[in-house]
């Protein structure tokens, strides 16, 4: 797919692209740039936040089809997304180089990756959907996990093409446009999925179809008004511009994002799934429990998205000891705010719970009391997941993708999911003991993705070295 031509925007737009030599200008640089994009993740989260809230006023049959149904969803739309990511290191790498036209490439490649992704994908989940009956639990009522499944897959196109968008625009250093966007996106599910889950005025009260709906029909509002935004940014695409070997060089950096963001998402929606085994109480506290840790973890993702890119765009200029600084003062700033966000849990976890349940009313006595248990293990894993994702998108941003996947693969898959089936079934520890499983997994990830960025970083700048003195 070929893209409109817009106007060019000129490199002095860029906020961030100026010297940043110390670690005070570094800081400062790395925060103008998250600030927008942790509220994006903020917006891009509070729709399924929006949603869920939204479902858990439906009844807890309802909030544990959902939770089934998007563990399935995410199973292999976080690998999607995943790849989508390639195009903010690379366009940044670019516009750290001076290549604009190499930013338009990355953004034109995208498209033409998401288009190829959701079309192989929507039908495989549709398919999917049919087959519910032959391994989820009794308890769940498939139909219902069946059409939530099928119309939330709706929106897939729209948050794969909305994601190459989001990341032109922040690789260049004009994150806050996606900002507004995504508040933009949170206002239309916040109105859409009440009025089609409930019915307001004439609408007809379509329950659970209704709020995977709204959330649909909010990834399509974000992506269709942030197309021309970006049109009218980025540099024309020059005529007769070969495309193929780009397509190649995206998808090759970014299916090892796409299988290392979903080793982790693949943990947490296995764990999901297992959790099902334990009723629909344990799955509908898990969800609550989840999506309020997934809250949280967008100030940190935020983070770790600016890391990222600071880091691409100081590796794509050579400067080595900039890219470790960055890298290192996002994984610090990441790890201190989970580890606040920690301790609030554990003071006050019913504050958090009031949001998607009413901690009054005592039928939801027990539901309440998992969710409490779940949330104390979630404060002991929170600082090392800030840690891991952070380097992870450091090492992204040197575009380093091969082997982060394979330390994933080990510690979510190796250590984690065989360590949680362990204490939840065998010693018999219960939807605790799959949550200690996601603690140990997250442990060995940070401890790994940490040392291959400092390793990595310190041998590239003795190899820039050698090559000055060798010159």
């Amino acid at each position: 797919m070929s893209l409109p031509e817009g106007p060019p925007v000129s490199p002095s737009a860029d906020p961030v692209s100026g010297p940043a030599e110390h670690t005070g200008a570094e800081l400062r640089a790395l925060a103008r740039l998250a600030g927008p994009v942790v509220l994006s993740q903020f917006a891009a989260n509070a729709l399924a936040l929006v949603s869920t809230a939204v479902i858990g006023r439906l009844g807890q049959g309802e909030l544990a089809a959902a939770a089934y149904g998007s563990a399935i969803y995410y199973l292999f739309f976080v690998a999607l997304s995943g790849m989508m990511l390639a195009v903010a290191p690379r366009a940044a790498a670019a516009h750290g180089a001076g290549d604009h036209q190499g930013v338009t490439r990355a953004l034109h490649a995208g498209f033409r990756l998401a288009l190829l992704l959701a079309g192989v994908m929507l039908p495989f989940t549709y398919l999917l959907s049919t087959q519910l009956h032959r391994f989820a639990p009794p308890e769940l009522d498939t139909g219902l996990v069946a059409s939530y499944l099928r119309l939330y897959a709706l929106g897939m196109p729209a948050v794969l093409l909305f994601t190459a968008l989001r990341g032109a625009m922040e690789a260049t250093g004009r994150p806050g446009v996606v900002t507004l966007i995504a508040a933009l996106g949170v206002a239309t599910v916040s109105l859409a999925s009440p009025a089609l889950a409930f019915g307001w005025g004439p609408l007809p009260a379509l329950g659970l179809s209704g709020a995977a709906a709204a959330s649909a029909l909010a990834a399509w509002v974000m992506f269709l008004t942030l197309l021309p935004q970006v049109l009218r940014r980025v540099e024309p695409l020059m005529p007769g511009t070969p495309m193929r070997a780009e397509v190649r060089s995206l998808f090759s950096l970014g299916w090892p994002i796409g299988l290392t963001l979903g080793a982790e998402a693949g943990m947490f929606s296995v764990t999901s799934l297992l959790m099902g085994n334990f009723g629909n109480q344990a799955l509908a506290a898990h969800n609550v429990a989840f999506q309020i840790i997934t809250a949280l973890f967008m100030i940190p993702l935020g983070l770790s998205t600016a890391a990222s890119i600071r880091v691409a765009q100081a590796a794509g200029a050579g400067r080595l000891r900039l890219a470790r600084r960055a890298g290192l003062l996002g994984i610090a700033l990441a790890a201190g705010v989970m580890l606040l966000f920690a301790v609030l849990e554990t003071l006050m976890p019913q504050r958090f719970i009031g949001v998607f349940v009413n901690t009054s009313d005592p039928a939801n006595t027990a539901l309440i009391a998992t969710t409490v248990s779940l949330l104390a293990i979630a404060a002991l894993f929170q600082v090392v997941d800030g840690v891991q994702v952070s380097a992870n998108a450091s090492l992204r941003g040197l575009q380093d993708t091969r082997v982060p996947l394979l330390l994933s693969l080990a510690s979510f898959w190796g250590l984690g999911m065989p360590v949680g089936y362990l204490l939840a079934f065998v010693l018999d520890l219960g939807p605790r003991g799959l949550w200690y499983g996601l603690l140990v997994g997250l442990l060995a990830a940070a401890i790994l993705q940490l040392t291959r960025f400092l390793r990595l970083t310190a041998r590239m700048k003795r190899g820039a070295k050698a090559g000055q003195l060798s010159s």
